[in-house]
């Protein structure tokens, strides 16, 4: 067996225990009926940051708007023009992160696109006169949810769109294909995808199809195999890849 086959099947007896361990560790799901709706715009901001910086970055960073209270609707319409620059105050300041067990300093990339983002995004369900927990109730299905957050919210593509939806405990069943999953894709079946090929929900879809057959091969469900192979391919990708 070649070294990359030797690699491949590492990593694939990685993703498969860490499926059991997560499958086995997991807490009960969020339900997303009982979370506020400044949580569910605390979710949201986390998937929206995440897809412009590091995670542990995008996480500090929503929390720290969040513990502002600039993700409540009602001091978005307190704070009126000036809404957007008090988000760019508060996500100029460095943040106390901690990555891989190293605690560090970081700062939010594009503040001021992202305070932007936010600041549509809330005129939008303004304009239309409807809370995240209205869209979510009003979505017939998962996929019909994620195309009302994908036409409601700036900056959220599928991935995001997806990953806001796993977060809260809405469903488990789309994949949320980040540059991590398709490094994995790469490798283990030769399969090039670039990040941008994803943007179009139809292309999204076609390969959410795909890799649920992965996840049938793994014998979990797809949140499942999607987590376990973001964190194996994390690790793999820092330490030898």
């Amino acid at each position: 067996m070649g070294a990359a086959n030797l690699i491949i099947d590492a990593i694939n007896k990685t993703i498969k225990a860490l499926c059991g361990e997560i499958q086995e560790q997991a807490a009960p799901d969020l339900e997303w009926r009982r979370l506020s709706e400044d949580r569910l715009w605390h979710e949201l901001a986390v998937c929206m940051f995440s897809s412009q910086m590091l995670y542990e970055t995008a996480l500090g960073a929503a929390n720290r708007v969040y513990e502002q209270g600039l993700l409540s609707f009602n001091n978005w319409l307190a704070h009126g023009p000036s809404y957007e620059n008090s988000l760019i105050a508060a996500l100029s300041e460095p943040l106390s992160i901690n990555v891989h067990g190293v605690n560090r300093e970081a700062r939010p990339r594009f503040k001021n696109r992202l305070a932007s983002l936010l600041n549509r995004t809330m005129s939008e369900m303004n304009a239309c006169n409807i809370s995240l927990h209205e869209l979510l109730d009003s979505s017939l299905s998962e996929h019909q949810a994620r195309e009302q957050l994908m036409e409601q919210v700036w900056g959220f593509g599928p991935k995001q769109a997806s990953l806001f939806l796993r977060r809260i405990g809405y469903c488990t069943e789309l994949a949320v294909l980040d540059t991590h999953l398709l490094d994995y894709l790469k490798l283990a079946l030769e399969m090039d995808i670039k990040p941008s090929a994803l943007s179009n929900l139809s292309s999204y879809k076609n390969m959410e199809s795909q890799f649920q057959t992965i996840a049938n091969d793994f014998g979990y469900p797809v949140g499942c195999v999607d987590l376990a192979t973001w964190i194996t391919m994390r690790v793999a990708k820092r330490d030898f890849l």
